[in-house]
């Protein structure tokens, strides 16, 4: 079984040591402090299983041969992008083939027998000609160049006239990890957006949509953009509209998240004591927060935000909806919290990691690992009432699974 931390023999060690210190360079915590569980590395000799006959090496230059795995280096470490290619071929074969295959990053007999039908049989995603006319400019009308256009559009809209909100952030004198308007950057080549709405209606539930914009497809997850809960005396924060830089990181040394792209910046927030976000919050200023996070909420409840995000971006791990417009049911194997991923190895984080797999995976080839979250309000959505229409199908047919 090939896993998380397996190398193959024969990988001398200075290769391992130099992965070790590129990890820690990437997510900036040292893997000594990362809490034990499934995410977290520890190095160890794959033994050849002759149930399981192919070597590391060989299933990352499948992987990338066949399109999931484009920028991967093949050193014969499972490493996390290389954890994220298995569970995204893992993930495409269960939710696109419709074969039964776990996505848990864990590559065992059924795994490369998968791999090796796709390689025999010189299979290809369904993705494939989407991602190259993206690579080569000529996409021609889609969704996902609607919903860049959308943002172009917001971008002049809000440079013409600014809320409040975005007054502050264009006078904000400090550098921070959230742009001003005339930084907001939404270049297609060589990015990947993703982009939360937040609802007029404030319900502090699991009910908001963000899209995810990777190579010309258009990837929709549900969650929540709104703070559940503070110690703070001064409230709770809420980010402020616009773009915001941020980098793959850990979410409080637990497991992979977004985090601002500057630790010693941040980005920026309203605080708020009455978790309804007004013109009297906004009078008292802005403040640069660099703990304010996307990460994983759990299946995504009925029940109220609350703990779960103190401010956060939080992705639900229960479906989510895929480039052909299919909503993809993860239920079977979302787990609820962490407590439960430890306790049970066949559930996951779900849906959450299709985000994690499609940016460090797909997007291997891309010039860095940075994602451009641009939070809008729905109001927003006015600018393309089509695309509002197709956010507002999304939303009802994932909320069946707000259980």
């Amino acid at each position: 079984m090939i896993q998380l931390g397996s190398f193959d023999d024969g990988v001398p060690t200075a290769s391992r040591d130099a992965y070790l210190k590129e990890v820690e360079a990437i997510t900036r915590v040292a893997l000594r402090d990362v809490a034990d569980g499934s995410d977290k590395l520890t190095l160890a000799s794959h033994a050849t299983d002759p149930q399981s006959p192919m070597s590391i090496a060989a299933i990352q230059q499948a992987l990338k041969d066949i399109g999931f795995f484009p920028g991967g280096k093949i050193d014969g470490i499972c490493g996390y992008r290389t954890r994220s290619a298995m569970r995204l071929f893992q993930e495409y074969v269960r939710s696109v083939e419709k074969l039964p295959c776990l996505p848990d990053g864990r590559f065992g007999p059924a795994s490369q027998q998968h791999l090796e039908r796709w390689l025999d049989g010189r299979l290809a995603m369904s993705w494939t000609a989407t991602i190259k006319q993206w690579q080569t400019g000529a996409l021609g009308r889609t969704e996902f160049t609607e919903w860049i256009s959308l943002l172009e559009r917001v971008k002049q809209q809000y440079a013409g006239n600014p809320n409040r909100m975005l007054q502050m952030v264009n006078a904000f004198n400090t550098p921070t990890d959230t742009r001003p308007i005339a930084q907001w950057d939404f270049t297609a080549a060589g990015n990947v957006h993703l982009v939360g709405i937040r609802r007029e209606e404030k319900s502090n539930k699991f009910d908001d949509i963000f899209v995810l914009l990777i190579k010309g497809l258009v990837f929709k997850f549900q969650g929540s953009t709104e703070p559940g809960a503070s110690d703070n005396p001064a409230g709770v924060p809420f980010l402020v509209q616009g773009q915001h830089d941020y980098h793959f990181g850990w979410h409080k040394k637990q497991y992979l998240a977004l985090r601002p792209l500057h630790l010693d910046k941040g980005v920026l927030v309203v605080r708020s004591k009455d978790m309804r976000l007004d013109d009297s919050d906004l009078g008292k200023g802005l403040e640069p927060n660099a703990t304010i996070n996307i990460h994983w909420g759990g299946k995504g409840l009925t029940f109220d935000v609350k703990n779960w995000s103190e401010g956060c971006q939080v992705i639900n791990g229960t479906a989510y909806i895929g480039p052909d417009d299919q909503l993809i049911d993860c239920s079977t194997f979302a787990a609820t919290n962490n407590g439960e991923i430890a306790a049970n190895p066949a559930k996951t984080r779900g849906a959450y990691n299709v985000i994690l797999d499609l940016v460090t995976a797909l997007g291997s080839d891309l010039p860095t690992n940075n994602v451009k979250y641009t939070l809008l309000v729905e109001q927003d959505l006015d600018l393309n009432p089509q695309l509002k229409d197709r956010l507002a199908d999304a939303r009802a047919r994932a909320e069946r699974f707000l259980h």
